[in-house]
Parts: C-alpha cells; sequence; structure tokens
C-alpha cells in the first residue's frame, strides 16, 4: 500500500508542477510499479527490504521526469568552410533556445542584442559573452499568433510533425478528406524599427477567425521603450497595424481545394522604405487558380500575391507590386534598390527587383513546372506574357529560397555589395556578385542546414537561423601561419615566385638578404624605395611592413600596414622560406 501511495504522489507532483512529460515517461514509471510494488512480499518483509523497493519505484519516477524536464544543454561546436575569398570561421549553437512547436522563425537587432523569433511566435532577446557562450533571455511578448485556436480547428496538434515543407498527399488520401495542416500555421517575418530610446517590434503571421472558418495574414507591432523591452517590462501590448483581405476560407467552394490551408505561401517579409512606411510582401497562399476559384495574385482587390506599403501611424495599405508566388525574400540596399527572393514551383525560383507598380506575373508567368509535370499549366504564350516583369535570375530546379541580404557591413570587404541569399532545401548561402543591374555569378557556400533567416551582426559578422533552431555565425577566420597570411594580405600584389611576370609588385623569392629594389623584370620601382638602399633583412622587413610610409616615404606600396608583431614574425618566417 505504501508503494501505491507513493506512485500516487509522483504523479500528484507531475500534475502541481504543470510538467510536459511523455506517454513513454508514464508508461516507464507505471511498468515500475508493476514490478515493484510485489517486490516486498518476494524479498521479505522486513522494513530494509520494503525500503529498497519503495527507493527503486522513486528513483524510476524521479530519473524519468528529469530526463523530461532537465533541459538539453546548449552546445557550440567550431568549424571552417573553405570560399573564393574567405576561410570562414564557421560557430554554430545548438540548442541555445527553448524548443518552437513548429519550424520557422526570424532575425532582428535590437539595441546592442539582437531578437530571435521562433515559429511559434515567442521572442528570445540574446547576445555572446564569450564565443562559446550565447546568451538568451525569453521574453514575455509572445507574437499574437493563435496557433492553438487553430490546432483545434484542425483537430491536429500545433507540432512540427513532418521534415519537409511538402503536402502530404498520402496522409490527405488514406484520411479520405482535406486536411488542415497545423504545423504548417507560424509566424513568418520580424523587423525592428529603434526611434530614439523608442523600438517598435513589428512580425507578420497567420491568424485564424474561428467563427468564419477562414484565416488572414496580420502585422502586429509592439511599441515602447527599447530598455523596458529587453528587462521584459513594456507596459504596451500588441496591436494589429495591417490584415490581408479577403478572409480565406477552408470550407466551401471558395477554399483552395485538396490542401486547402498552405501556410508556409505567406510571405510575411518586412523592410522600412523610410520612417513612416513599411512594406511587407503577402503569399498567395496558394490560390493561384489552378487549385483554387480566384487567382489572387493577378486580383487588385485582394492583398494576396502583392507587396504592400502600410503606414505605419495610421495603418494605410497599397499595392506596391503584383504577381507574386511566395516572395520570402525583402532588402533595400543603401541605393534605395529593392531586392526579393520569391518561391517558384517546381523550379522557377527568382530573384526580383521591386519597381512599384511593376506585375511580375504569377500565375501566368514561371520559369518553373507544376508538381510531377513538364510544364505549368496556366503560363501564358510568350507574346501573352509581355508587359510583365522578368526576374533577374531564376534557379531551376528549385533551391527553396528563403530571405536575402545585401553586405555593407566591414567584415566582408571582399564581399562588400554582394547580395546573400538563403536557401531552406539546398542548406546552402548563395553570394551573389551583382554590378550594374545584374547577377555575374553565385558562389555556393554550403552550410548543411535548410536557412529560415539571416542578417548582418553589429560587427559585420553574419548569422543566420535555421529551421532545425540553429543559430550560425559566420565571420572571416584570422590567419595564424606565415603561408596563410601571406596569401591573405600579400599574393594579391606579389608572387613567392615568379610565375607568369611580374604582378602590380615584384615577386619576393629570395627576399632576404636581396637588395633593396633590385629586381630587373620589375621597372616600377618608386624612386624613393630606389634610394632607400642596401639589403632586405628580418629587421628592415618588419619595420617596412609594419608601417610602409614611416620606412619609406613616397613608396608606392599601397598597404597600410600589420600592427600585430606576432603577423609580422609569421610572414616573415614564411618570407625566409622562399
Amino acid at each position: 500500500m505504501a508503494t501505491t501511495a507513493i506512485f500516487g504522489v509522483v504523479f500528484l507532483g507531475f500534475v502541481l508542477a504543470k510538467a510536459d512529460y511523455s506517454r513513454a515517461i508514464t508508461l516507464g514509471i507505471f511498468t515500475a510499479a508493476l514490478v515493484l510494488v510485489p517486490a516486498p512480499y518476494f524479498v521479505g518483509t522486513a522494513a530494509l527490504h520494503q525500503a529498497l523497493a519503495l527507493g527503486g519505484l522513486l528513483a524510476a519516477a524521479a530519473g524519468s521526469f528529469a530526463l523530461r524536464v532537465t533541459p538539453e544543454t546548449a552546445l557550440h561546436t567550431n568549424s571552417l568552410i573553405k570560399t573564393e575569398f574567405y576561410n570562414l570561421d564557421v560557430h554554430t549553437y545548438s540548442n541555445a533556445f527553448p524548443k518552437s512547436a513548429v519550424r520557422g522563425g526570424a532575425l532582428a537587432r535590437i539595441g546592442d542584442r539582437y531578437l530571435v523569433m521562433s515559429g511559434d511566435g515567442r521572442l528570445h532577446v540574446f547576445s555572446w559573452e564569450t564565443v562559446d557562450h550565447v546568451i538568451v533571455s525569453t521574453l514575455p511578448y509572445r507574437a499574437p499568433i493563435n496557433g492553438e485556436a487553430f490546432s483545434a480547428a484542425a483537430g491536429r496538434p500545433w507540432a512540427d510533425h513532418f521534415h519537409a515543407n511538402a503536402p502530404q498527399e498520402g496522409q490527405r488520401r488514406q484520411a479520405g478528406h482535406e486536411i488542415l495542416n497545423a504545423e504548417w500555421f507560424r509566424a513568418y517575418g520580424l523587423l525592428v524599427q529603434e526611434v530614439g530610446a523608442v523600438a517598435r517590434i513589428f512580425v507578420s503571421h497567420p491568424y485564424w477567425h474561428a467563427t468564419e472558418e477562414c484565416w488572414t495574414e496580420r502585422v502586429s507591432v509592439l511599441e515602447s521603450d527599447r530598455a523596458a523591452i529587453l528587462r521584459g517590462e513594456a507596459s504596451s501590448e500588441w496591436k494589429t497595424l495591417y490584415e490581408t483581405t479577403p478572409c480565406l476560407p477552408v470550407r466551401g467552394e471558395h477554399r483552395r481545394r485538396g490542401i486547402p490551408f498552405v501556410g508556409y505561401f505567406g510571405g510575411g517579409r518586412m523592410a522600412l522604405l523610410g520612417t513612416d512606411t513599411l512594406l511587407l510582401t503577402v503569399g498567395d497562399f496558394g490560390f493561384d487558380g489552378l487549385a483554387s476559384v480566384h487567382a489572387y495574385p493577378q486580383d487588385p482587390s485582394a492583398s494576396y500575391g502583392k507587396t504592400i506599403t502600410i503606414n505605419i501611424r495610421d495603418g494605410y495599405a497599397a499595392i506596391f507590386t503584383a504577381g507574386h508566388r511566395n516572395p520570402q525574400g525583402l532588402y533595400v540596399d543603401p541605393f534605395g534598390t529593392i531586392w526579393s527572393t520569391e518561391h517558384g514551383p517546381q523550379g522557377g525560383d527568382e530573384l526580383n527587383r521591386l519597381v512599384r507598380g511593376a506585375n511580375y506575373g504569377w500565375p501566368y508567368a514561371t520559369y518553373g513546372t507544376d508538381y510531377g509535370s513538364f510544364s505549368w499549366p496556366l503560363n501564358k504564350s510568350e507574346a501573352g506574357q509581355k508587359g510583365y516583369e522578368v526576374p533577374v535570375f531564376a534557379w531551376v530546379p528549385s533551391i527553396a529560397v528563403s530571405n536575402l541580404v545585401g553586405v555593407e557591413r566591414g567584415a566582408f570587404s571582399q564581399w562588400q555589395g554582394d547580395l546573400l541569399i538563403a536557401t531552406l532545401k539546398a542548406a546552402t548561402l548563395f553570394r551573389a556578385r551583382v554590378r550594374e543591374g545584374q547577377v555575374k555569378y553565385l558562389e555556393a557556400v554550403p552550410i548543411g542546414s535548410g536557412i529560415r533567416d539571416l542578417m548582418e551582426g553589429h560587427d559585420g559578422s553574419l548569422l543566420l537561423w535555421t529551421d532545425d533552431q540553429l543559430l550560425i555565425s559566420l565571420r572571416p577566420r584570422e590567419s595564424t601561419t606565415g603561408e596563410a597570411l601571406f596569401a591573405e594580405k600579400c599574393s594579391s600584389c606579389h608572387q613567392s615566385k615568379l610565375i607568369s611576370g611580374n604582378r602590380i609588385g615584384p615577386d619576393l623569392l629570395g627576399i632576404l638578404g636581396r637588395r633593396v629594389a633590385s629586381v630587373e623584370s620589375y621597372p616600377d620601382y618608386s624612386s624613393s624605395l630606389r634610394g632607400v638602399g642596401g639589403t632586405w633583412t628580418e629587421e628592415r622587413l618588419a619595420e617596412f611592413l609594419k608601417a610602409p610610409g614611416n620606412f619609406c616615404p613616397g613608396t608606392r606600396m599601397d598597404f597600410e600596414g600589420e600592427a600585430s608583431t606576432t603577423k609580422l614574425q609569421a610572414i616573415i618566417g614564411y618570407l625566409r622560406t622562399l
């Protein structure tokens, strides 16, 4: 009887603690009880034996409980990715954030820290104590996404069951009716606007209207003192700034057939066009005229398949561009050019330059095809597509683009002005060299996880948020070996040996002990360097490389100098081997 009582007390503790224990834990403890309840009768009735049996039950219960309630340990790993211009120092942080009910999420800067919004709308502020320790604090301002209400209507848990953003046709046929995929009901975009000490947090997300059995997309805003927000003490509440029309039904003639709710077609990316104007991308949610009565991307009375400008002060909204499928990326460069990345169907993912009033053609113009087919049935003829804007670049097959960002800060000087395009299916970061409005080339940087969002950090590093809730930081790896430092700092102007004629500067083969300005095949020495005289010693090279202009005023050496004694010694050590 005592054993049974303790078994009951354990479960009472679970209830009072509101522990989210699993079925496996329940069965494990129940099995332990079945074994241990009669144990005293087999081992004897001595008080010691009974205590041992009861202790075993408690240990089983406590161990199972601990396995569930103890959070996973945050892990930090460091690796290297080689690219054309950089060796990338890759820091990956796993289990650093509370697990989200569903996939998705977005990143933003706020003050001198950062925000991440998980797919279920929860906000976490984070920063770094050291490179291997990210500090995370969950804020009490969950975005007003009513996933629980949608889940109730769907009759399915609001949880991420599947590992791909693909229609679960087999399950739909097996069920014999159209299902609502609750795991696709998730937050989309995050944007922070800071005006003095005030911060506005904008989030885009779906919203379920239970009575009408339909959903819309909303932009909600939380505005308060920035310091109060970061402390978790903001006095204001979320307000609805914008809501799409019409409300999209999941029942009746005007629903999307087959899969009524395609929540991952929501777009939802945001950018600022000045202080008072927000630009929002809105996907078509699959209402393209093929699986639905309406082709909303070409309907000026509907919000879907559009980009929308929204006045932040009064919520007034207007269509900016039309003819989009699922525009998931948005970036405004320093010159005011608006770039967007967009999902095509099977193929035809796009990089677009957005121009007010332009029509980008969907669903009547795409480079993609229908799933399981070799064409897109709604494509117009080439003549019929005149007047539609063509993409700057398109991917065939699809890479499942997500967001994009331009390189503006100083950490990646060789990438300055390039576009970095994140992908989900390809699990790759693409660097697009854009010049004169055209993509000159793409470099693929393999990441290994689907990238949901990315941004530049305060220090110019690149921060990535993945669909499996990894936070990844990328920055150029500091070279430490002499050969690597030579390649990074010297090889653009000098060769280590003469291979195909001199570059901007002379070759450095045998530089130690060589007379200054003495390479006969190099005619471009400055008169000041020719006048230095003597030979190159380690001491002279160190002095020259530390500050070329000080050592030899008037030199043509276009190099600011290397202040690090350790790096100077490493470079000179490498030059000694030439």
